[in-house]
């Protein structure tokens, strides 16, 4: 299905008045980051090589594609163009900023295992921060970005159709089968919230 099939299918939904043009705007987002000329518009090449970076420790190349493979870090940048307002991209970029200096020097020219070690100690600190307080904004940074790169690998075609359960012709309903059978175990694609 291609995506103007989709977003035809999905118009003919009862999506709130509120959420419509919202939610558009990130597939829009999405859209645009599939292009092969696609080049990042908001952020800055270090900037967003930091990003990819990041997302691709939220979500590695394993026996599937990873971060970088479906095109997070393009999504992501198209994202705060089209959609975040100015307030939002203010507060995202300084968080990046603070990030990038938690790890004592540039978070790019850590090794791997000090970008993890790095990413994984600032998501539990700002696992911790009681609900309705904000974490530091390094941590912040993390939140924020674990956040963006779920959403932008569960919207891409590998994020879909490889990771997740995906049947583009459904079959016959079998009622009362084990999850190991219906599907290999993997989740469907259709989760109703985001668990961080």
């Amino acid at each position: 299905m291609n995506r103007r099939e989709w977003l035809k299918n999905m118009s003919a939904l009862a999506i709130g008045a509120i959420a419509g043009p919202s939610l558009l705007a990130v597939f829009d987002a999405h859209a645009a980051s599939q292009k092969p000329e696609a080049k990042p518009q908001f952020f800055k090449p270090a900037q967003y090589s930091l990003v990819g970076a990041v997302s691709e420790i939220v979500i590695p190349r394993t026996d599937t594609p990873g971060a970088l493979d479906a095109g997070v870090p393009l999504f992501i940048d198209q994202l705060f163009q089209a959609v975040y307002s100015k307030a939002d991209q203010s507060r995202y970029l300084a968080a990046m900023a603070a990030f990038d200096k938690a790890g004592g020097k540039p978070f790019l020219q850590l090794d791997d295992a000090q970008r993890k070690a790095l990413v994984t100690r600032l998501h539990a600190e700002a696992l911790r921060v009681p609900k309705g307080s904000k974490p530091a904004p390094a941590a912040d940074f993390v939140l924020m970005s674990k956040k963006l790169t779920m959403l932008g690998f569960f919207l891409s075609q590998p994020g879909c159709t490889q990771v997740l359960q995906y049947d583009p012709v459904p079959a016959a309903w079998k009622a009362d089968i084990p999850l190991a059978k219906a599907g290999n175990g993997r989740a469907w694609a259709v989760e109703t919230e985001l668990k961080i």
